[in-house]
């Protein structure tokens, strides 16, 4: 029952996110840049898990020295230029596109995750790494090779939201050890909030918020894809779930952004592109065959486990 309410935390997760391209193009409606679309989710956000945060942890902001730097490379990477990237993406090539780009994070996990703590390729990874690239290509161009047609500008935009997208899980595996995961996304967002602030005028852009309607977009974009889907998401993962099995569940995000994109914002989208995003969802699924049974433990995971124990 514990692990059921946990995929129900996870699919919550998941249905949240899949709102933020929907709710980015309407802000921009309002004449909001890209950027100061990111900053309103980013400073959204922070205030949001904050006040969740008081509210259930009494050490909510307690952070070790180390912490403090993965925090900074966690706000600078993974918030402030992922948002800024991702809904320069959204804006340029639509809400669909942006999340099937932001779905190629996949193969730059692996590849950093090769580089940095030497993890090994196995067939299975190549093969979901592979439907992955494959589902990219048809979801993005439809299948045809014609450049013309294509925003470049949006489609780089989309795939630098991939790469710092995934710079995350890469920080997460030592900043958790850190910190909990809310008071981690809590500070991510004060750093990126505090970067942009150098970057656009805040008073000029509260000022713009002249009707009840754009505010109540403004609020949901920092508190329903933003604050509710990581405190969810973080739910989820320690009712037991594990992280590959949520990245799967997870994956709704990517069909339900794309029917929103298509359905309430008018999107063109083909049979060929929705082959795409099919090739993409199963590369995920193809992703938790590559986990490793849990009774292979090597001498240094071995070593880690006891380590954690003693400390506990």
């Amino acid at each position: 029952m514990k692990e059921r309410i946990g995929y129900l935390y996870i699919l919550m997760a998941g249905i949240f996110w899949s709102t933020l391209g929907f709710l980015v193009s309407k802000i921009n409606n309002y004449n909001f840049s890209s950027e100061e679309v990111a900053f309103f989710r980013m400073i959204g956000g922070f205030i949001a898990i904050s006040i969740y945060g008081k509210l259930t942890m009494p050490t909510m902001f307690k952070i070790t020295k180390k912490g403090i730097l993965y925090v900074l490379a966690i706000g600078i990477f993974c918030q402030f230029i992922f948002n800024i990237a991702y809904m320069n993406a959204i804006s340029m090539v639509g809400a669909s596109m942006g999340a099937v780009l932001l779905y190629v994070s996949p193969l730059f996990v692996a590849i950093f995750s090769k580089i940095v703590y030497k993890e090994k390729m196995n067939k299975i990874k190549i093969l979901s790494l592979a439907f992955c690239v494959i589902g990219a290509f048809l979801a993005v161009t439809g299948g045809q090779l014609e450049i013309e047609g294509l925003n470049l500008l949006g489609v780089f935009a989309g795939i630098m939201a991939a790469i710092t997208y995934a710079m995350l899980p890469i920080f997460n595996k030592n900043a958790l050890k850190e910190m909990d995961n809310i008071t981690m996304s809590s500070y991510a967002f004060l750093v990126a909030t505090v970067i942009m602030c150098f970057r656009i005028n805040p008073v000029e852009i509260f000022s713009k918020i002249d009707n009840l309607r754009v505010f109540g977009y403004i609020a949901a974009i920092g508190i329903i894809p933003t604050a509710m889907s990581y405190i969810v998401y973080s739910k989820g993962i320690l009712k037991g779930v594990e992280l590959s099995i949520a990245g799967v569940v997870a994956s709704i995000e990517l069909v339900l952004s794309v029917i929103i994109g298509w359905t309430l914002l008018g999107e063109d989208f083909s049979v060929i592109k929705i082959y795409g995003v099919l090739f993409m969802i199963v590369s995920t699924f193809i992703a938790v065959k590559a986990m490793k049974p849990a009774t292979n433990i090597d001498d240094e995971d071995m070593v880690e486990i006891i380590a954690t124990e003693h400390e506990k």
